[in-house]
């Protein structure tokens, strides 16, 4: 898991996984942007209290917490948006270091979207529903342990879900994962730590895939014979 992690790191510079990066970060960040100031200019639109600067500051308040509300969820529109480059950074992963593997069958472009509209929700649903853990003097101390637990569980399923049906059916992808549920669970907290780290977490839905794609060929039973993993 830590040589899939180095390979992964290591392979950032090439080209080919630096546009997706780069396009995906782009995208995510207008959209928040549109989102903050729309939800601020909603509250400043709204006159609470009809005194001029105390509807201002109640926006600025708004804009604020739309913005960190914006950052908390980021990876989560980050990772919606992957999914429109999965194939290509899958492909920049596969030909440095499973040259000797016969060519893909992507999924279909339906089959991305309902994974990325599931894991959206769900993940904005379970981040939502703990966020406040994180404010209360006693609470705050477990919410660490809620986050990486229900954010292992669920990056862990979904970036292996979006690599494995690229190289079997969905009935296999399913049993390898049942098979290998341990390991891909600490895949996934191994992910969400990406997803905490600033600046790193920009890139880290980008990171988990090709982490995924390593992790994937060194299962038992993936069909990638042990020669062809390569450093």
């Amino acid at each position: 898991m830590i040589k899939a992690l180095v390979l992964t790191l290591k392979q950032l510079g090439d080209r080919r996984i630096n546009r997706p990066m780069l396009w995906t970060l782009l995208i995510a960040l207008a959209i928040s942007a549109v989102l903050i100031a729309g939800a601020t200019a909603s509250i400043a639109m709204l006159e609470f209290s009809g005194i001029i600067f105390i509807d201002w500051a109640l926006a600025l308040l708004g804009g604020i917490a739309a913005a960190f509300i914006a950052w908390m969820l980021f990876p989560v529109l980050a990772a919606e948006i992957l999914y429109a480059f999965v194939d290509q950074v899958a492909d920049a992963v596969e030909e440095r270091h499973y040259p000797h593997l016969p060519k893909p069958s992507p999924a279909s472009f339906w089959h991305y979207t309902k994974a990325g509209i599931r894991l959206a929700l769900v993940m904005a649903f379970f981040n939502l529903l703990i966020l406040p853990l994180a404010f209360f003097p006693v609470a705050n101390v477990i919410y660490p342990i809620f986050y990486f637990i229900i954010n292992g569980v669920l990056l862990g399923r979904e970036f292996f879900e979006i690599v494995a049906p690229r190289r079997m059916d969905f009935k296999a992808v399913s049993q390898l994962r049942r098979k290998h549920r341990i390991k891909l669970f600490v895949s996934g907290v191994v992910i969400a730590l990406l997803f905490t780290i600033p600046l790193i977490n920009l890139i880290a839905p980008i990171v988990a895939t090709a982490f995924m794609v390593h992790i994937f060929h060194g299962l038992d039973g993936s069909g990638t014979p042990r020669s062809e993993l390569r450093s």
